[in-house]
């Protein structure tokens, strides 16, 4: 019973612990929500995605940015100004960089949609005023999908950069979004079916080869070896050589 108690808190506490590793601290999953387990990818960062996601006929709604949550606790003076620097830029670089990389495939509004994509700072490190001391600044922000009306988690994503000056961080962030959309719009395209993936030529129509041409001569030395052995009557004779005769005009 010891034991088994003893396990009962030192399994969420290890789990714990291996959630606050991603990211140095910054992934923060309980914003996203229960059930989610992120993969590191080469594109976006941190990454999950529903399985078997459906997003044809679905439109996305952007969402006001929500408050910079600052999950490490609040940062200097010189961090918050970064932010304040850079943070009215965001949006607009979120609905730019999803539009091209949707290439149309989802619509994207501010006003309405039935997927809502909401973000948020978590975390900003800014530079120095020394420049001797300058360093790199540094943003965190996660993204999540989820459905309008159920409010259902349908995709989460965290990333951090880093950059040597703030105005290259907002540039990033919209191609950032870019592979963004073109993730998601890979779910919004649908299925080709095989035999329209490569329709078959249409066969030429060969035309008939023309009826060889009338022997007349042929035939009237039969009809003559006919009525030679016998086998035509005078009045037969003559039949058959006025048709073979009407053939051959």
């Amino acid at each position: 019973m010891r034991r088994s108690a003893a396990l009962l808190f030192t399994v969420p506490a290890l789990l714990s612990g291996q959630t606050a590793a991603m990211d140095g601290g910054r992934l923060e999953p309980a914003w996203f929500g229960p059930g989610v387990t992120f993969q590191s990818t080469k594109a976006l960062g941190f990454q999950w995605l529903k399985p078997g996601l459906d997003l044809r006929q679905r439109s996305i709604r952007l969402k006001a940015w929500e408050p910079a949550a600052w999950v490490l606790g609040k940062r200097a003076l010189k961090d918050q100004a970064f932010l304040q620097r850079v943070e009215d830029a965001l949006p607009g670089h979120l609905e730019k960089g999803l539009r091209r990389g949707l290439k149309g495939s989802l619509p994207v509004s501010q006003a309405s949609g039935d997927l809502h994509l909401v973000a948020r700072v978590v975390d900003a490190v800014g530079q120095a005023d020394d420049y001797m001391s300058m360093g790199a600044v540094v943003l965190s922000f996660d993204l999540k999908l989820v459905d309008g009306d159920t409010g259902e988690l349908l995709g989460a994503f965290h990333d951090t950069f880093e950059g040597t000056n703030p105005e290259a961080v907002p540039v990033r962030f919209g191609r950032w979004c870019e592979d963004l959309g073109r993730t998601l719009g890979g779910f919004a395209a649908s299925p080709v079916a095989p035999s329209a993936a490569r329709p078959e030529a249409p066969k030429p129509v060969q035309a008939a080869p023309p009826p060889p041409a009338f022997d007349l001569e042929g035939a009237l030395r039969r009809i003559e070896g006919l009525k030679r052995d016998g086998l035509l009557s005078e009045e037969e004779y003559q039949t058959l050589k006025k048709k073979a005769a009407d053939r051959a005009k």
